[in-house]
């Protein structure tokens, strides 16, 4: 690794890695989620439980002070028995300590065992000072005890004077001894709600995860030349998607890789066939094999396989040049019948071995079209070398060149088997080749009808092909026609006519 560069801070699988992101994600929610809700539950817990003691503390007091209107020496023995149960009773009902002191801060009454056994209690002189300013509450140590309180105090009276102080303290009524148990509860729903989402997250990351093992697995096997590899999801997302999008890659994958070997195997085919042919006759000229009387002949075959190779060439040329985008299209206006007309004459021996029937060269009229003469003269070579090709015996081809709508249609037609529904859309693929088993010529590549439509389409225009099984097929293309041309048409439109168009 360069010094510059630097390493990922998370890595490994797609799994691993949404995995540790969702449990960030759950660590940072726990401790917002706990940070906003312990506080105000704290301060909640507190106010109420502060302010039921305050109720109670107040109640007491005036309880406190009903009983010792007189003074706390003034009472029987059986008053201080009954003021003792009652406060006692108090006590018991609201789990918390009562003491009652005088207004100097001595010991009266206490339910407290552990304060009447230790003695001289006394509230220190900054407690007074705090409670003389009415009824107060606060969480801190009582004197005689090391425990933490929360105390209410409230004063009772006597002749208007304050005459004593009733303090109700509670350990357990202090907020901070509930936030524990409020805490417990919060993290265990929340861990439990973050162990749902790790579960759900880790299905979730396995099922988005797996389909791309699946598809990195099959990129391998495409790499070693395995083109059988597809990736099987039932999903309607953009895994879903993504995974028929890698389908249809790994079938046009398969279908250009066999396409490749046909072609491979085809232009071997091409090549050696040819060559051998040629290797032989002119070896048995030169050796005498062949009698000079037939030397011409055998001649005139080593100069059709010469001529089938510089076609051969010719097409692998043209390939090359169209997918290196190097073909440049140069448009004039050309006599379009007699460019038919001089690549028609080109198969004029095929064509009388056949007995072929020439329909629609013997037209009076000419007509121009707008392209390159030389890449058009190609794609009609192609199509009548296909005609001449596939037409039996006794057959017709028809050619057909019209004028419509500012442009200039082609049209070529033979007789014969035809091209199946099946195959019709997929003639003008590059190395697509009918099925060998209803084709009589299985040494053809597959590049004829490809090269036509490319250079139709340079040209800005189309082609099409029709055909009835057993009975005929048909191709047609079309050119525009020259923008001065069209214009000079637009011009000579009656006025009417012209009015309309305008309009």
């Amino acid at each position: 690794m360069s010094k510059g560069t630097k390493k990922p801070l998370i890595t490994g699988t797609v799994f691993k890695r949404f995995l540790f992101l969702t449990l960030c994600a759950c660590i940072v929610c726990i401790i917002i989620v706990y940070g906003l809700l312990t506080l105000p539950v704290s301060n909640y817990i507190r106010d109420s439980r502060k302010e039921l003691l305050h109720k109670y503390s107040s109640e007491i007091s005036e309880y406190v002070g009903d009983v010792t209107k007189l003074g706390f020496n003034s009472l029987t023995q059986e008053e201080k028995q009954l003021f003792a149960s009652s406060l006692e009773a108090f006590s018991s009902s609201m789990q918390a300590v009562i003491t009652v002191v005088d207004d100097k801060g001595s010991l009266v009454f206490t339910t407290d065992k552990e304060l009447v056994e230790s003695g001289n209690y006394q509230i220190s002189q900054e407690l007074l000072e705090k409670f003389e300013s009415g009824s107060y509450a606060d969480h801190g140590k009582l004197p005689k005890s090391n425990k933490a309180y929360y105390v209410s105090v409230s004063p009772f009276y006597r002749d208007g004077e304050i005459s004593g102080y009733c303090i109700i303290s509670q350990t357990t009524l202090w907020a901070a001894d509930y936030v524990p148990s409020v805490t417990i509860i919060l993290l265990s729903l929340i861990f439990i709600a973050v162990a749902v989402v790790i579960i759900l997250s880790s299905v979730f990351a396995y099922n988005t995860s797996r389909p791309l093992k699946q598809m990195a697995e099959a990129s391998r096997r495409f790499a070693v030349g395995d083109f059988e590899s597809r990736v099987h999801v039932k999903r309607k997302d953009e895994i879903g998607q993504l995974a028929d999008a890698f389908n249809e890659m790994a079938d046009s994958l398969a279908a250009s890789e066999g396409m490749r070997r046909n072609f491979v195997a085809n232009v071997s085919h091409e090549l050696k066939t040819p060559m051998t042919t040629i290797a032989g006759y002119i070896d048995g000229i030169l050796d005498g094999t062949i009698p000079e009387r037939e030397q011409k002949y055998y001649l005139g075959v080593v100069s059709n396989e010469i001529k089938r190779l510089s076609r051969l060439v010719t097409s692998m040329i043209s390939l090359s040049k169209i997918d290196s985008g190097e073909i440049v299209v140069h448009k004039q206006e050309f006599a379009a019948m007699d460019t038919i007309f001089q690549v028609a004459l080109q198969f004029e021996n095929q064509i009388a071995d056949k007995n072929l029937e020439i329909i629609g060269l013997d037209k009076d009229e000419e007509i121009y079209a707008y392209g390159d003469k030389d890449l058009i003269h190609q794609v009609l070579y192609n199509l009548i070398e296909n005609a001449v090709k596939f037409t039996p015996e006794n057959g017709y081809i028809s050619f057909d060149v019209r004028k419509e709508q500012n442009r200039t249609y082609f049209t070529v037609e033979n007789s014969g088997a035809g091209i199946l529904p099946e195959d019709l859309r997929l003639v003008f693929d590059k190395f697509y080749k009918v099925d060998k088993s209803r084709s009589s010529h299985k040494n053809s590549m597959g590049l004829g009808l490809y090269i036509a439509r490319t250079i139709v389409l340079l040209h800005e225009g189309n082609i099409t092909a029709e055909s009835e099984p057993q009975k005929f097929c048909r191709f047609i293309f079309w050119l525009e026609d020259a923008p001065s041309r069209r214009i000079k048409e637009i011009k000579n439109l009656p006025k009417e006519e012209n009015h309309e168009q305008r309009i």
